[in-house]
């Protein structure tokens, strides 16, 4: 959808003190870890409505939208509890090949160790938190908000046949409880009917995990994304390049991620009778200190993140900017 997940942008601090995939341990028992903490962010977006916007008015069709800020508080978790005997572990929480495309859908599910071959996991995707958005964001009087449920799978497979390769697919279904995009521009029904964000998306993954040096790990990953909405103007093709690296020592870790996407869509906009074809941009870096206090498992962390959308219609340019700081605690 034409729009950037911020609701959980705080929760990039949640991304593992390494790029690698998390191993299944060889004894039984609950592993995983919680994060609390504060954060501002920025963000300009038309399509975008937070928890607590001011925005309900966009700064006119034609015009890229208007800056806004808030302090965000930081929360969440990733917890697995692991049967040994059987190399199975259930898990719920956000991992990191999320984090990185600032992409923070939940994960419950379970992963099984296949012996030499790998991790297969199965899942339930879902988002952190209820989510809003505007029933038409195109209004430019006071827009009305609605509601917007999204969920889906994921199956998984780690280290394929030994190897640091790695691939996903996922698929997610959007409904918006009141889809009104276009209606108080006198459009036509034909063309409403093309900016309705009612539909599923589809993503591909493959990466490849490489240990180049003790504490060091590199990540690159490409995934494909499909767009199938009800609106062909909101449905899309979607590709994305991401690298992580990610540092770790005795007293202190450091997780990289950079971001390159480039979007196009179906059809050609019947507001603005162009396509909104888009280029995407992000970076982000979050640091841990590890032993907090000295105490085992605690970890103090500062991050912070960017990202940019540079669309060919400016209503739909968008951005985010943050700065977080809290607590982890690993057990």
């Amino acid at each position: 959808m034409k729009k950037l997940s911020f609701i959980a942008v705080a929760l990039l601090a949640t991304t593992s003190v390494n790029a690698e995939i998390i191993k299944i341990p060889t004894q039984s028992g609950f592993s995983g870890f919680v994060i609390g903490g504060v954060g501002t962010l920025e963000y300009k977006s038309n399509m975008y409505k937070g928890p607590n916007d001011d925005n309900d008015r966009h700064a006119g069709l034609f015009n890229s939208p208007e800056s806004h800020s808030s302090v965000t508080p930081i929360f969440g978790a990733d917890l697995r509890y692991t049967f040994a005997e059987t190399r199975t572990q259930l898990f719920l929480g956000n991992l990191i090949q999320d984090a990185v495309r600032f992409d923070f859908t939940q994960q419950l599910g379970v992963r099984q160790q296949m012996g030499d071959k790998g991790i297969v996991a199965l899942a339930y995707v879902f988002p952190l938190l209820p989510a809003d958005t505007w029933s038409d964001p195109y209004a430019e009087g006071n827009r009305h908000e609605t509601d917007m449920k999204s969920g889906g799978g994921r199956l998984a497979w780690d280290q394929i046949w030994g190897t640091h390769f790695n691939t996903s697919f996922t698929m997610r279904k959007f409904d918006i409880s009141e889809e009104r995009s276009g209606q108080s521009l006198g459009l036509s029904s034909a063309q409403r009917d093309m900016l309705d964000r009612n539909g599923t998306t589809s993503d591909v993954a493959l990466s490849y995990d490489w240990i180049f040096t003790p504490g060091h790990v590199l990540r690159p990953e490409l995934v494909y994304s499909k767009g199938s909405f009800d609106g062909s103007a909101m449905s899309y093709d979607k590709t994305q390049i991401l690298l992580s690296h990610g540092y770790n020592n005795s007293q202190w870790s450091l997780v990289s991620n950079i971001y390159l996407g480039q979007m196009s869509y179906d059809e050609v906009n019947p507001i603005f009778g162009d396509k909104a074809d888009s280029d995407e941009f992000g970076i982000s870096a979050s640091f841990f200190w590890h032993r907090l206090f000295d105490v085992k498992g605690l970890n103090g962390l500062i991050s912070a993140s960017y990202r940019k959308s540079d669309s060919d219609i400016n209503f739909y340019d968008a951005s985010i900017r943050s700065i977080n700081t809290g607590l982890v605690y690993h057990f």
